[in-house]
């Protein structure tokens, strides 16, 4: 008899594993769960973000990011129009190139001014699997 409960007691602690296994990885989910803004593609996505720039409202540009670089993207607009070259960028980020696509990430370039020359600039996105909208992962 002593093993019927010996199997029981095993069965439980290997459920509340499981299940604590589970409510940790739905934690770390949950932020890309929540997380709707972006288009249906890479271009729509694009074009929101710099609608965003355009109004320049930092917080809701930085949205159209991957979770994980928000934050570091709101700073980084926010320095950007307390420095006067919003404008700038806008215009350098105005025409976007596809260059190749998959089911789960696009890669783009835009052309950049530095130092008197037109450069390309990577911009990557990647498709946001619980939402499904675009966000910008590299930039």
């Amino acid at each position: 008899m002593w093993w019927v409960g010996s199997a029981g007691y095993y069965s439980w602690k290997t459920w509340r594993i499981q299940k604590k296994t589970n409510d940790f990885q739905n934690a770390l989910s949950q932020p890309y769960r929540e997380d709707t803004y972006g288009g249906k593609t890479p271009e729509e996505t694009w074009a929101m973000f710099l609608e965003a720039l355009k109004n320049k409202d930092a917080e809701l540009a930085g949205k159209y990011f991957v979770v994980e670089k928000q934050e570091e993207w709101k700073k980084i607009i926010e320095d950007t129009i307390k420095d006067g070259k919003i404008e700038s960028i806008i215009q350098n980020s105005s025409v976007l190139r596809h260059d190749h696509s998959n089911d789960s990430t696009a890669y783009y370039f835009r052309n950049v001014e530095k130092g008197g020359k037109s450069v390309s600039s990577p911009v990557n996105f990647i498709l946001n699997p619980y939402t499904k909208v675009w966000k910008i992962y590299v930039l």
